[in-house]
């Protein structure tokens, strides 16, 4: 964008230019109003920025800035207005000539390009200028509002809730995150991020707010210059921390009730920016305990204790020492072993029952199924002896065998198992039924 400055001393002139070039802007330097009407005439490159000062050789800044307005080729490009001798009568006399902005000396160079970018980056047919706080950081485009004499509302778009409103070089509210005054317009400068909107015109809200540029360079810039240093050198505002309790205990009667607070914050969870804005200490004070705790040790971050709980082995609360585990051990495996030898003893006395039970009912039918018929086809059909001598043998070998004493069979008395116990009961009703 190309910035017409018109600027009687060179000195001046020179610095702003410098600064503006540097920023990025195409500038024309002109020392006059005569000049300045060269460049503005029909036929020459249209700047996007006009910035004069008020006191002029020849035609001054406020009537410069009236025919710029009643030109249409001209009629649309913003204005403003550097006043070396401020009059209470200026501010007015700027809006009524239709100066964007009148500014006070002296001013701050940086100022006047923080306002030009933002004057930049107004979009075509909208009221409303936007910019990035990585481009324009809330802190420049604040002191530079209030260096003006103009109304309006900066709004935070993205990166969190946040606004403040501004009168007559004034901040007359702010509010962000739930917290309003001059604590919610000090975190929207430390914490505010994104693209931001501001919007000029008359604010009405009246608000209990009234912080003029004096008390910002004073009171709240020193302040946030220092948190952005330490932004820059300190732990990222993304990172979690936790509590080395250890540390803690060493350091623990050199803290203060107040940074033993600030230390319960930290739960490994919470990152270094939502602690900062939960804790009630001013953000810079608060990043500069949590910095020297970390350089104590006290605080560390959460993803290194997570490695060193992973590396230890879990503490034994329920389980028995190790010499107490192996004899143990050895119980249960002598205990297996000696059911096994039971199972196995069972399962033979179980086959040898089985086999006495088979054979039993084969004893006992010999004699009623084969000697009854042989009685009676004695005398009819064969009267030989050799049959009957057959018959006796039998008979004399099955009651042989039924005067055997029966063997006694040992009884298991120890059931380890239901299948051992169900084989037992079994083994018992074919001994009954052999009785």
């Amino acid at each position: 964008m190309r910035v017409l400055l018109v600027e009687p001393e060179a000195q001046y002139r020179s610095e702003l230019g410098t600064a503006l070039s540097e920023a990025g802007f195409e500038v024309a330097l002109v020392g006059s109003a005569e000049d300045a009407r060269e460049e503005l005439a029909p036929g020459g490159v249209l700047p996007g920025l006009i910035v004069s000062e008020t006191e002029l050789p020849g035609m001054d800044g406020f009537t410069l800035c009236g025919l710029v307005r009643t030109e249409l080729r001209t009629a649309q490009v913003p204005v403003f207005l550097l006043a070396s001798r401020r009059e209470s009568f200026h501010p007015e006399l700027a809006a009524n000539m239709g100066a964007d902005d009148y500014l006070a000396k002296p001013v701050m160079v940086q100022d006047v390009v923080a306002l030009a970018r933002l004057k930049a980056g107004r979009r075509t047919g909208e009221s409303e200028y936007e910019a990035h706080s990585a481009r324009l950081p809330l802190t420049e485009i604040a002191r530079a509002l209030l260096a003006g004499a103009r109304s309006g509302r900066v709004v935070l778009k993205d990166g969190g809730d946040g606004f403040f409103a501004f009168r007559g070089g004034r901040v007359v509210d702010a509010a962000f995150q739930g917290e309003r005054g001059v604590l919610g317009f000090r975190r929207l400068l430390a914490f505010g991020s994104g693209v931001f909107g501001v919007n000029f015109g008359p604010e009405l809200h009246r608000g209990s707010l009234l912080m003029d540029r004096a008390f910002l360079r004073a009171e709240v810039l020193p302040a946030l210059e220092r948190f952005e240093r330490l932004r820059e050198v300190g732990v990222p505002l993304a990172a979690r921390l936790t509590v080395d309790f250890a540390r803690m205990a060493e350091h623990l009667s050199e803290l203060p009730d107040e940074v033993i607070a600030l230390v319960r914050l930290f739960d490994g969870r919470r990152t270094v920016r939502a602690v900062l804005l939960e804790c009630r200490l001013p953000e810079v004070v608060a990043f500069e305990a949590a910095m020297h705790l970390f350089v104590l040790g006290v605080l560390v971050p959460a993803s290194r204790v997570e490695e060193r709980e992973r590396s230890l082995d879990a503490p034994r609360f329920f389980e028995p020492a190790e010499a107490e585990a192996a004899r143990v051990a050895r119980e249960v495996a002598a205990h297996e072993s000696e059911e096994r030898a039971a199972e196995a003893l069972e399962a033979r006395v179980q086959e040898a029952a089985e086999r006495e039970a088979e054979a039993a009912p084969a004893a006992e039918a010999a004699p009623t199924v084969e000697a009854a018929p042989v009685a009676e086809a004695t005398p009819a059909v064969d009267p030989e002896p050799a049959p009957v001598q057959a018959q006796e043998t039998v008979d004399e070998s099955a009651a042989a065998e039924a005067s055997k004493p029966v063997q006694s069979v040992p009884v298991i008395l120890h059931f380890p198992k239901p299948a051992a116990r169900r084989r037992e009961e079994g083994k018992s009703r074919a001994l009954q039924a052999e009785a």
